[in-house]
């Protein structure tokens, strides 16, 4: 299992290529960003918003968690399983840093945000009430695969890596199994209503033969 940790490592670095967030106002995208993008200030903005220039700042959370992830790469790399704890403090260490990284960006930091530097009136409040913040699939990929690369570097530090290793061995037979039964009922099912479709044609041409012919 020690091998295979870098896998979702390496994925959790990947996603950060891909869209992370959206930001959208009465149903209308007003900026995006990739996960890249969060941690160096490169937030595209759309519509009128694009006229007032990015003016996004560099994330240091999420350039630390960047570091972490990359950290924990190179140990896998060039380290063994002693290095497990290790790969598992970069791999929590990197969760974190994602959680407190795009607190940043939730409607309820903008609203504080928004409040303390004066932007209290009625109309700014409604316009900043109809923002909506929206976390995608780069985002939850990178979440879900530090979980899987954490979980694993548990596993392997606790020594119980060949228990689980027979457990999916074990669970992956068993979904392999059940496909097959469920293949070979499909493969039943379809050869059956094969079978009544072709007696149906045959009884229809047996009737038809058998109908006396017109008379003219």
């Amino acid at each position: 299992m020690w091998k295979w940790i870098r896998i979702p490592k390496g994925i959790a670095l990947l996603a950060f290529l891909l869209p992370w967030m959206t930001v959208s106002c009465s149903d209308q995208k007003i900026a995006e960003a990739s996960g890249f993008g969060l941690a160096f200030g490169r937030i595209s903005a759309m519509g009128q918003a694009a006229s007032a220039g990015d003016g996004a700042s560099m994330n240091f959370w999420l350039i630390l968690a960047l570091l972490a992830i990359a950290a924990g790469l190179f140990l896998l790399f060039t380290k063994g399983r002693e290095a497990a704890k290790l790969v598992l403090g970069t791999s929590v260490a990197a969760l974190v840093l994602i959680f407190v990284g795009t607190y940043r960006y939730s409607k309820d930091a903008i609203m504080a945000e928004a409040a303390k530097n004066g932007s209290d009136g009625s109309m700014d409040q409604a316009a900043l009430a109809m923002i909506q913040v929206n976390w995608h699939f780069g985002y939850w990929l990178a979440m879900l695969s530090l979980i899987a690369a954490a979980v694993m570097a548990w596993l392997v530090m606790s020594g119980k890596e060949a228990e689980a290793e027979a457990k999916m061995r074990s669970l992956a037979a068993d979904a392999t199994d059940a496909a097959k039964v469920v293949a070979a009922k499909a493969s039943d099912a379809a050869k059956d209503a094969a079978a009544k479709a072709n007696d149906a044609i045959d009884a229809a041409k047996d009737k038809k033969d058998d109908e006396p012919p017109k008379q003219p």
